[in-house]
């Protein structure tokens, strides 16, 4: 009967340090299937560690600062995300330093903000290829061309997925496009504003060209 009640005595504790060891949790709020690169706002938010002690934070295996639980155990830190290529995943663990078996994980997908042209001239009126990702502020994208004061809000389409992307196919300039500077700004908004936290911009050169094929040819390049 003692070997008995000392095997249950035993299996208790397994059991309290496995709950222990589990009780560690952290999130990232607000909850999103994507983030996009320079989100502002996001908060790491940690609990079930020790209470007054210290976390170690790591994003996908390299520290990345300390977390102060309060008396509670729970903690919360700011975070700033940079994207610069395409889409990641990343692995945010917090690991307490006074007793290593409360650490806990989370994983995000973060996507950069990029618009895609091709190809890189042609005639004005030429339809161009638009890849986009990472719009995650709107479900549609626009292209705002200006010259001037003048501005054209072109629907480019419906973003999917959850870092917000499409390809499409578009005419950006018409046919009759007049030799200078053109600037496009591509959001999510319909109407233009240059003030939008989240675009992406290209300045688009009409010129004259002497050859019997075409009057005038565009070129690109990024801008912001």
């Amino acid at each position: 009967m003692k070997k008995a009640l000392a095997a249950v005595a035993i299996g208790a504790l397994s059991l309290a340090a496995s709950s222990s060891a589990s009780a560690a949790e952290i999130s990232i709020s607000p909850e999103k299937r994507c983030y996009r690169s320079g989100e502002e706002g996001l908060t790491l938010n940690g609990s079930g560690f020790t209470p007054n002690g210290e976390v170690s934070v790591t994003l996908n295996g390299s520290f990345l600062g300390p977390g102060l639980p309060d008396a509670t155990g729970a903690f919360t830190g700011d975070l700033s995300l940079r994207q610069d290529n395409g889409r990641a995943r990343r692995t945010y663990t917090a690991t307490d330093t006074t007793d290593p078996t409360l650490t806990a994980s989370t994983e995000i997908l973060v996507s950069e903000v990029d618009v895609v042209l091709r190809p890189r001239n042609g005639a004005p009126g030429r339809r161009l290829e638009i890849d986009a990702d990472g719009f995650t502020t709107g479900r549609t994208l626009w292209a705002h061309v200006k010259k001037g004061r003048r501005v054209r809000n072109i629907k480019i389409g419906r973003l999917k997925g959850a870092c917000r992307s499409l390809v499409a196919k578009r005419q950006l300039l018409p046919r009759d496009a007049g030799v200078g500077l053109y600037v496009v700004q591509f959001d999510t908004f319909r109407r233009y504003k240059s003030t939008r936290p989240v675009k992406v911009g290209y300045t688009i050169t009409v010129r004259r060209v002497f050859r019997p094929s075409a009057a005038s040819a565009f070129t690109w390049r990024r801008s912001f």
